[in-house]
């Protein structure tokens, strides 16, 4: 009766989804066993629905793609909710598959039966729930549902969707070929990647100035004051004067660029090209991965940047890097008297926001600065409410079309000299004589393969890689849930990114490891590696940094100390460990466990009152005023 559903999966198969994640229950029988039997589909089984949301993120995450979730009814479908949270917020598709009791089952006492309709409200992109079949022939309904779950998740914003499926028994599905085939269409999805239009464009056009591309019209732009630059803007969108479109921009001799999470790695070298024609400085934030940009310049031992970015004798000495990124700002802008000697006449905020409070604050002091941000979807991604001018569209498409050219470059100086300095002084960490966060992010920037991905996790591990994180020092691409900034599913989301077969690192503070602990059990099962490196100050090390520090049942209520023996998680779950006690033994320790499979946990007892000294000594940097101005 079920076997509709066949025709469920084999669309989804021909929309390119090629993952599924289960976790056990009966009333899911007839989808687990159909994705299951459909060669073409790696499917996971994972026991906890909350840790298969999670994998099933990371999975997302690595491929680009959506993922197939599949649970039973009840009370498992609920715990999806921190995961479609966090692909809401983050912009990561993914497809719920619920199976329900029939309908007549509903407010009757029935066991494992609760309302699912629509459980998880606006979270989702798109939700239906699918009719039970009217005839024999019913195959070809399933597959306009795919479709249309298939689009929605890979929207301009992508996201999570949710179809509720009713199933009756018998559970157990024929598993003929002929059921997988029933219905099946021509249908294809196309997303132009307006990148390569314009550069299609471009050639055609005998010339490699995107500027030359004069319809700007299809760039959505809502203003929020008039002034000059909304009239240029609109002289722009109406001429025909091909130039026109880098009218935008060309009246700002100072544009300071934040780039944020939610940066797909395939757009950091539009980000790069755009801003070092802007001469304009990027802070980037660590996920943003526009720190791991391809070198196009250098900075040579006296601190001058090199002026010959087409001189590659330099270049080979410096590895990928680029000089108009700036990655050590959280260190520098702890002193507030250069706010002001660093205003921009202009911002522009691609991704998220950055997660340095010091930016924020920053930039939320400025008065009279143009703020354009860059968003493929309406979203708001700017909490200081700074935002002048809203550009829906797509990195690739903003970076074409308002592409200009400075010629001065005083502004970009003055920040990468700060940067030099900051440099100077976070990058000797690596000589701390004690275990130390920021020692543990400068060595494993040095020594992991370039090819490596490295899921970062929330709360105090973010921020010690915003700080620590140099630009140009690793190709390693970085992740994060950076949507709802929660520290629930940090194991299994890098045990999806592990599907992949790269080279997965997860760097996390102990409470969030305690969080994940049952995500462990998924890797053995399906032989996915994994090293994590625990940074173990027992408790939530982040609270000594903040007001919360020295209150009344501080202990009790923020650092919330568990005391827990990490080489019995292990052993429990069957992973590799290593408990070191001085930080000379972590490059050997890597160099080893880089040879073995499986999971491997990598303690680093540390202390959280030592390590916020050591955090003040590094994290402000002095800066001569004088020979900045």
């Amino acid at each position: 009766m079920n076997e509709y559903i066949a025709a469920l999966v084999d669309e989804f198969y021909q929309l390119g989804v090629r993952h599924a994640v289960f976790s056990p229950g009966s009333r899911s029988t007839t989808m687990a066993m159909l994705f299951t039997e459909y060669e073409g589909f790696e499917t996971y089984m994972n026991i906890d629905e909350r840790s298969a949301s999670f994998m099933a993120l990371g999975i997302a995450k690595a491929h680009k793609e959506p993922t197939v979730l599949v649970c039973t009814s009840g009370s498992a479908v609920a715990h999806y909710l921190p995961a479609i949270l966090e692909a809401q917020y983050s912009g990561v598709p993914l497809i719920v598959l619920s199976a329900d009791r029939p309908y007549t089952l509903l407010y009757t006492g029935a066991p494992q039966t609760v309302d699912q309709q629509k459980i998880f409200g606006t979270a989702v992109n798109y939700y239906e729930e699918l009719a039970v079949p009217q005839d024999e022939h019913y195959y070809i309904y399933p597959r306009q549902v795919a479709r249309k779950a298939y689009m929605k998740a890979m929207d301009t914003k992508k996201g999570p969707v949710h179809i509720n499926i009713p199933l009756f028994e018998p559970l157990v599905p024929e598993l003929e070929r002929k059921h997988f085939e029933a219905g099946r269409s021509p249908y294809k999805v196309f997303k132009p990647n307006y990148g390569d239009v314009f550069s299609y464009q471009n050639r055609s056009n005998n010339t490699s100035n995107a500027s030359n591309v004069s319809n700007v019209s299809d760039v959505s732009y809502t203003k929020n004051t008039t002034d000059n630059s909304a009239n240029n803007f609109n002289n722009a969108n109406n001429a025909n004067n091909s130039n026109n479109s880098n009218l935008l921009l060309a009246q700002y001799k100072r544009v300071l660029i934040l780039a944020g999470p939610q940066i797909d790695v395939d757009e950091v070298e539009s980000i790069r090209s755009f801003a070092e024609n802007l001469q304009a400085p990027i802070l980037a934030d660590p996920l943003s991965n526009v720190r791991r940009c391809h070198k196009t310049g250098a900075i040579d031992d006296n601190h001058e940047v090199a002026s010959n970015r087409n001189n590659d004798t330099d270049m080979t000495q410096k590895k990928h890097f680029s000089d108009v990124v700036i990655s050590t700002y959280d260190a520098f802008l702890a002193d507030k008297d250069l706010w002001p000697v660093l205003k921009p006449d202009c911002v522009i905020q691609f991704g998220q926001i950055v997660v340095s409070k010091r930016v924020q604050q920053m930039v939320a002091s400025w008065d009279n600065v143009e703020y354009i941000e860059v968003n493929p979807t309406m979203d708001s991604m700017n909490p200081m409410g700074k935002t002048t001018i809203h550009m829906q569209a797509s990195i690739d498409m903003f970076t074409h079309l308002f592409a200009v050219k400075n010629e001065s470059n005083a502004y970009l100086n003055r920040w990468q000299r700060l940067e030099v300095a900051g440099k100077a002084q976070l990058s000797t960490a690596i000589e701390e004589p004690s275990c130390f966060e920021g020692r543990t992010i400068r060595e494993l920037q040095q020594h992991i393969p370039d090819n490596s991905q490295v899921l970062v996790a929330n709360s105090m591990t973010v921020r010690d890689f915003d700080y620590f994180w140099l630009s140009g020092e690793s190709d390693a691409v970085l992740y994060g849930n950076r949507g709802v900034n929660g520290i629930d599913g940090t194991v299994s989301t890098a045990l999806g990114l592990a599907t992949n077969h790269q080279p997965t690192y997860l760097v996390t503070g102990d409470l969030s490891l305690f969080h994940d602990l049952n995500g462990l059990a998924v890797a053995k099962t399906h032989n996915l590696n994994l090293t994590i490196i625990l940074h173990n100050n027992d408790g939530g090390g982040i609270f000594e940094y903040l007001p919360q520090k020295g209150t009344k049942y501080f202990d009790y209520l923020f650092s919330t100390s568990q005391g827990l023996d990490y080489s019995g998680v292990a052993k429990l779950y069957g992973c590799g460990y290593t408990k070191i006690s001085s930080p000379d033994e972590l490059v050997p320790v890597l160099a080893k466990v880089s040879e073995e499979s499986g999971v491997h946990i990598i303690e680093i007892p540390t202390d959280r009152e030592y390590s916020r000294q050591l955090h003040r000594k590094y994290t402000k940097v002095s800066v001569d005023m004088e020979a900045l101005l």
